[in-house]
């Protein structure tokens, strides 16, 4: 009999809040992607309808409720993640092209009308953060996150070692998937729940830097414990930080379950740290504070999705594998 995997869940200092629009949009959300994500297989389809995707908005941002906002969230965290499942086993050039391709649609241009939909997604996410009242510097910010933090230091950095199968040192790992899960342009849709978008001169602050770069990391991390029970059978998944503890430290399962988690609770308590001991930006003190509130918020939001939602994302069987090199769809 096949032994059952016992993998731990990670937990944070501080509360994790239930939003009252969880599982609200699951009707908008099969609309988009009968609308706009028609490139996909059918069998892909079917399973992100599943996925409950649309609900990692309301849970990441659980004290908005204003639907608009939530909606603007819901979408983004939908088209970055088929974003990523997408492309990720694609050739370099391929990514390359769909990468400057999404960032002129997230900077205005409109889409073609036989491009890809999920760029009318884009265009559309583009009008609601406008709607918004997002000034022109935040526009380019979150395009250029999005083109090159996440998929240019993330998804391009990471796609050679998951075709070649090799794994990288853990200190690299981190810096990748910190950028390849996404959160950094996330963190970016702060700014219009808020209505204040952190100037330059505050949020490219090395503390502040240093805060979004720990975020992306823990959610990176609590992504892994979440996920390895639906990558073990996945031949090109070596990207998560319990595989790479066994190969590199010669630990058990068990062993490098624990060690991970040391690992993300160190990270935690730095955020912590930093968090409790901000630098005076003055006259937006209040505003970057409520900044960090909401990064606390997404981090234990998401853990929280991963367990109570109901998404079979991370099950054996429920998760769209990405096509190989060749074309062909990988099998899971």
């Amino acid at each position: 009999m096949q032994k059952t995997i016992q993998v731990p869940k990670p937990t944070y200092p501080w509360p994790t809040i239930q939003s009252p629009l969880s599982g609200t949009f699951y009707e908008e959300e099969n609309n988009w992607y009968d609308r706009d994500y028609q490139f996909l297989s059918s069998e892909a389809l079917a399973r992100y309808k599943k996925m409950r995707l649309v609900d990692v908005g309301p849970y990441m941002v659980p004290t908005i409720t204003d639907r608009d906002k939530v909606r603007a969230i819901a979408r983004f965290v939908i088209y970055m993640t088929i974003t990523d499942d997408y492309v990720e086993l694609l050739p370099v050039a391929e990514i390359a092209a769909f990468r400057d391709r999404i960032f002129d649609v997230m900077m205005g241009d409109d889409p073609r009308p036989e491009e890809m939909g999920i760029l009318r997604q884009m265009q559309t996410g583009r009008k609601e953060w406008i709607a918004l009242g997002m000034p022109d510097f935040w526009m380019e910010r979150i395009a250029r996150n999005y083109k090159y933090r996440f998929i240019a230091d993330g998804i391009m950095e990471e796609s050679p070692y998951k075709i070649s199968k090799d794994i990288p040192p853990v200190s690299l790992f981190h810096l990748i998937r910190a950028n390849s899960i996404g959160m950094i342009p996330f963190i970016d849709q702060i700014s219009p729940l808020t209505g204040f978008a952190l100037p330059d001169f505050i949020y490219n602050h090395t503390v502040i830097q240093r805060l979004v770069m720990l975020e992306a990391i823990i959610v990176a991390l609590q992504n892994d414990f979440a996920s390895i029970k639906k990558e073990i059978p996945i031949e090109s998944e070596m990207f998560n930080i319990i595989t790479l503890l066994q190969h590199h430290n010669k630990l058990s399962f068990d062993e490098a379950c624990a060690e991970g988690m040391r690992i993300h609770d160190e990270f935690v308590d730095e955020f912590v740290t930093l968090s409790n001991h901000l630098p005076d930006f003055s006259p937006y003190q209040k505003e970057t504070e409520e900044f960090i509130y909401y990064i606390k918020l997404m981090i234990s939001g998401l853990n929280s999705w991963y367990y109570r939602s109901g998404t079979p994302r991370y099950e054996p069987g429920g998760y769209p594998v990405p096509p190989k090199r060749n074309g062909e769809t990988d099998q899971d």
